[in-house]
Order: C-alpha cells, then structure tokens, then sequence
C-alpha cells in the first residue's frame, strides 16, 4: 500500500507563507535606479560631488515617456556626522532631474540640477549624461568639516522617484505597480580625512 503524502500543517503553512513573502521583500525591484559610485572632491569653490547612477527604466515608463509623460527625480545628497547612539545630518541639499520626451522637435529634454537644459536625439543618449552626475554643493564649505576631528563622516544618497510631477490619473498606479518603483536605495560612502 502506497504512503499518502501528509498535507502541511497549518503552522509549516503559514510558516513557509511568511518565508516567502520575506524573500519577495528582500529582492532589489528591477527597475529601481542605483547609484554605483560616488565621492567628493575639493574644489577651490567648496566641494564637488562625482557621482556615477544607473538608470532603469522599466517598458511602462518608457511608454509613458515616449507619450509626452515628464518623469522626474530628486537626488537627496546628506553629509552625516556620527555620533555614539545615533548619526546626525550636519549638510543636506536636494538637486532635481526632469526627463520628457518633445514629440514636436523627436527630442528628449533634460532638465538637470546646474540648471541646464539639453535635448538629445535618443534616450539612452540622455541617460547617459544624467548617470554622470558632477554636481557643486551648496554653502561653499570644505567636503570634511575641519574641525572634525577623529570624528567620522558620511556621505549618504539617494535617488527618489518624484510620483508627483506624473499627471494625477497615472499616479495611483505607480504606488501598486513595480515598473514604477524607479528610486534608489541609500548609498553610503566614508569621507576620508
């Protein structure tokens, strides 16, 4: 006589549920953008932020962008200074991109941070120059504080998908659908002395 399988109990059930669900959250959404690399220079005006992003468009936005739908970020860029519980925030300054698609001129206009306006004959032309990012901070401060000391410091940024600057009709839609889950996660780098 054959063995019968033992159906799951309810626990292993609930157990293998929860598992699961744990695993889908810790996945990276493929369509986020992320920052690569960044780091900070001293320049003669203050300080200058290098920064290398790769943006992901997923096939919806590009269709949305291809029929005239603006998509923008904010780069949120912070210098943190650490301290013995928790880290406190001593710089923070919010540079923004606008990407649409001009069906008039079949051009893609870039609107970047330095206050620039370009247009490109492709999208990954335009990609391309906004994953390059060189950007002066404001407030012509030296990138480490000089009286730091053995104190240590912290770059951290990250990219946000701006839903707000989408027409109000598309906007519930990007909140429950992953082809628009185009921000990034932070990215932390240690200023050196």
């Amino acid at each position: 006589m054959p063995k019968s399988a033992n159906p799951p109990s309810p626990r292993r059930a609930a157990l293998n549920l929860l598992l699961a669900a744990a695993c889908a959250a810790c996945q990276a959404d493929p369509y986020a953008s992320q920052i690569i690399a960044a780091r900070l220079t001293p320049d003669p005006a203050g300080c200058r932020l290098n920064a290398e992003i790769d943006y992901n468009l997923s096939p919806e936005s590009k269709t949305a962008l291809r029929k005239g739908v603006p998509l923008a970020w904010n780069l949120i860029i912070r210098i943190d200074k650490s301290g013995w519980l928790f880290k406190r925030a001593i710089r923070e300054q919010h540079a923004a991109y606008l990407l649409q698609y001009n069906a008039l001129l079949n051009q893609y206009e870039l609107k970047s941070p330095n206050l620039r306006q370009t247009m490109f004959q492709t999208l990954n032309a335009a990609l391309n120059d906004m994953s390059r990012l060189q950007l002066l901070l404001d407030g012509g401060q030296p990138c480490r504080p000089e009286d730091g000391g053995d104190e240590e410091y912290r770059l951290a940024l990250r990219l946000e998908f701006d839903r707000d600057m989408l027409p109000a009709p598309l906007r519930p839609e990007t909140y429950l659908n992953p082809q628009w889950f185009l921000s990034s996660d932070w990215f932390l780098w240690t200023i050196s002395k």
